[in-house]
C-alpha cells in the first residue's frame, strides 16, 4: 500500500491507493473417473447342477452271446463264430499244457532212471523190476521224452513264437539223442550220463517256459 502526502495540491489529505489485485484461484483438480475392472463371475453349471450320464443299454445282436472278459473287466458281446474260435483256442492250449506236464514227467523219469540205476541195479531183481535195468527201458523212456517235447513245445511255439524255446528244445533233444546213440554205445555209460542229464534238465526248463508263455498268450 502506497501513502502520498500532498499538502498543497491535495489539501493535505492522504490518499491511499490500494495495489491489491484480485487473486484468482485456479483449481487444477481434474475429475477422476473410476473404472471398475471387476468382471462378472460365472459359476460353472456343475456347481449348481449335477449331471448324471448313464451308459446306453447295450442290445445284443442276433446270434451273439455275452461273455465276461478278464481284460475289459466287463461282459462283452461276441458272435457265435468268435465264441467257437475262442473255445477251440482254449482247448488247444489246454492240450499243450497237459503235454508239457507229461513231458516234464518223462524227462524227470529219464533223469532218475539214468542217475539212480547204478544204485538200484542190485535190488531190482528182488522187486521184480529187472526189466528196468535193460537198454530197452532206457530207449522207451527217451522215446516218450521226444514225443512229448515235439507235440507240446511245437504247438506252443506256434502260439507265442519265442525262438528261445524252439532253440532250447532242439539243443536238449540233440543232447539226449547223442547220449543214447553215440556216447553210450561208443564210449560207455560214464560218458552217456553227463549228456543225457544235461539234455533232460534243459527240456524240463523248456517245458516250464512253454507252459508260462502259452498261458500268457491265452
Amino acid at each position: 500500500m502506497e501513502v502520498h502526502s500532498g499538502g498543497d495540491c491535495c489539501g493535505g489529505k492522504k490518499h491511499k491507493h490500494s495495489a491489491e489485485q484480485p487473486q484468482h484461484k485456479h483449481s487444477a483438480e481434474q475429475p477422476q473417473h473410476k473404472h471398475s475392472a471387476e468382471q462378472p463371475q460365472h459359476k460353472a453349471c456343475s456347481d449348481s447342477h449335477d449331471h448324471k450320464h448313464e451308459a446306453p443299454e447295450r442290445k445284443p445282436m442276433p446270434g451273439s452271446t455275452s461273455v465276461f472278459s478278464t481284460v475289459a473287466g466287463d461282459e462283452v458281446l461276441v458272435t457265435a463264430k468268435q465264441s467257437q474260435e475262442h473255445q477251440e483256442k482254449h482247448d488247444k492250449i489246454q492240450r499243450t499244457l497237459l503235454l508239457d506236464n507229461l513231458g516234464i514227467a518223462a524227462s524227470t523219469l529219464c533223469l532218475v532212471h539214468c542217475m539212480a540205476m547204478p544204485f538200484l541195479i542190485t535190488i531190482l531183481p528182488f522187486m521184480g523190476l529187472q526189466f528196468l535195468e535193460g537198454e530197452l527201458a532206457h530207449r522207451i523212456i527217451a522215446l516218450f521224452v521226444f514225443a512229448f517235447a515235439i507235440f507240446a513245445i511245437g504247438p506252443g511255439y506256434l502260439q507265442h513264437r519265442k525262438k528261445i524255446v524252439l532253440y532250447s528244445t532242439i539243443f536238449g533233444l540233440t543232447l539226449v539223442a547223442g547220449a543214447l546213440l553215440i556216447a553210450g554205445p561208443m564210449f560207455g555209460e560214464q560218458y552217456e550220463l553227463p549228456f543225457i542229464t544235461t539234455g533232460n534238465l534243459i527240456l524240463v526248463v523248456t517245458h516250464l517256459k512253454n507252459r508260462k508263455l502259452c498261458q500268457c498268450a491265452h
